[in-house]
């Protein structure tokens, strides 16, 4: 007959209470793990909800750089050489955010597209911030010494601020603010091979579509045209 002495009773009840302890502590742990993701999940939701009804509302739009020379300082097409009538073309646009919460800079993004011909892809898709922006230094931003400013990087500034080389690029945009984006139209020859020929002159001669769009947000469309294409003329 198999007798067990009060010692080793002892030792296999505390080995049961310390196991039962861990389940406990485990099922505990595994409760606040599932609660905590799930109100993560939570806060990404409600907060791409409150986006619903946030929108980029374009107040102007103007001839920032025109340079139709390919990399050149040059002012008229008439003088460039027969292998660089290609330009670089900005825009300034100055824009509020429409809603009722703050928006990362970095998802909201512009479409741009026309229908001139010189270009073999009309279209270019960029950000709002030096990440996601693909802009392209022009001749003028090098040669005057503000190629490192971040509206010239494709940062969002305020007003009076897109040659300023001592000013941060705003990260987050707050509702009913005026802020100053680069809109690149690029040169139409960017490089020396055609893999990059994309974008749109300034529109003179033609109407520009222009989508920017927020992720979870809306879109808003605009139709751009330009009476000439000197420096600071409105075009919205």
């Amino acid at each position: 007959m198999l007798h067990m002495d009060g010692e080793s009773a002892s030792i296999g009840i505390g080995a049961m209470i310390v196991f039962i302890a861990l389940i406990l502590v485990a099922a505990v742990a595994s409760t606040i793990i599932i609660k905590s993701v799930e109100e993560l999940s939570q806060t990404v939701e409600d907060s791409l909800g409150e986006r619903d009804y946030s929108k980029i509302e374009a107040r102007s739009v103007y001839v920032f750089q025109y340079e139709p020379c390919w990399q050149s300082l040059t002012s008229e097409e008439s003088d460039c050489p027969s292998n660089q009538a290609y330009g670089h073309h900005e825009m300034e646009m100055h824009f509020q955010l429409e809603g009722d919460v703050a928006i990362p800079a970095s998802s909201i993004f512009y479409h741009i597209s026309c229908p001139e011909p010189r270009s073999s892809v009309p279209t270019r898709i960029s950000g709002f911030d030096e990440d996601n922006s693909r802009t392209w230094d022009s001749r003028h931003s090098s040669a005057d010494g503000w190629s490192s400013a971040p509206f010239n990087q494709g940062g969002v500034v305020l007003p009076g601020e897109s040659m300023r080389t001592d000013v941060v690029a705003i990260d987050t945009l707050q509702p009913e603010t005026t802020y100053a984006v680069m809109l690149d139209l690029y040169d139409n020859k960017n490089t020396l091979t055609n893999a990059d020929d994309e974008g749109c002159v300034i529109p003179v001669d033609y109407r520009m579509r222009l989508v920017i769009s927020i992720e979870g947000g809306m879109e808003s469309y605009y139709v751009i045209k330009c009476p000439d294409n000197y420096i600071a003329t409105g075009c919205l």
